[in-house]
């Protein structure tokens, strides 16, 4: 209804309405629901963008896997063992792409998250990585298969399903990652200051630890949402 005034500016839209010769009330009626329509065109956009970024870290490492994996299937030539190599890793990838054609409908519709679909699933770390997707006892039977493949001369044995990113997204998520640790550590020291309890003290000593094991984590390693989803070990 209002699709050409969408595009007006605020001044344009109010000589547009005054040169139409309406009412002083309804001109500001109009005004109120063109800003209100604007408004939540302008909030959808940046719902829709977030959604993408949010599946675009899913499915890129996806993507990028299935292509090592393609090259992979295709190492050693000759002198590959091809039977099993073949089987190893035709298995891989089909799992990977019936994945990869499941999530491609809800990724670009973008009515919902990665995080908010893997949630009503039940999957585990809310399907923050494609390989949260995969059921346990896939991931196994897979894993058989590459354990039965022998490795060639100066290679090594691929390990499907690892928790890796893309250089570029890893980058990003450890600085979000961090900026977003080291400003919790802050509000907590704050807390201590005023009143100290040994369970934020406790707390306090695990993000100092979590601080370092983020710093440490591999260029390619998959970066957590938060820190408590951190691997912290022993020490």
């Amino acid at each position: 209804m209002y699709e050409t005034y969408i595009k007006l500016s605020a001044n344009e839209l109010h000589n547009r309405l005054t040169e139409r010769n309406l009412h002083p009330a309804e001109i500001e009626r109009i005004k109120g629901e063109v800003l209100t329509l604007k408004e939540t065109m302008r909030v959808s956009r940046i719902t829709r963008t977030q959604r993408k970024a949010e599946w675009d870290k899913v499915l890129q490492p996806l993507r990028y896997e299935i292509n090592n994996a393609r090259v992979g299937m295709r190492y050693g030539g000759e002198m590959s063992p091809q039977v099993e190599r073949q089987l190893a890793f035709g298995e891989y990838i089909r799992i990977m792409e019936k994945l990869l054609a499941m999530l491609d409908s809800p990724s670009k519709a973008l009515d919902s998250t990665p995080i908010q679909i893997a949630r009503d699933k039940g999957l585990p770390n809310d399907g923050e990585h494609w390989t949260d997707w995969i059921p346990a006892r896939v991931k196994d039977k897979i894993s058989l298969l590459f354990a039965d493949v022998p490795v060639v001369p100066r290679g090594k044995r691929k390990t499907p399903f690892q928790r890796t990113m893309l250089p570029h997204q890893h980058e990003t998520a450890k600085v979000r990652l961090l900026t977003k640790t080291r400003k919790e550590m802050e509000n907590l020291e704050k807390q201590i200051q005023i009143q100290p309890t040994d369970a934020r003290t406790a707390k306090l000593k695990q993000m100092e630890r979590a601080i370092k094991i983020i710093e440490a984590l591999d260029k390619n390693e998959a970066v957590p949402a938060t820190w408590t989803k951190l691997s912290m070990g022993e020490g």
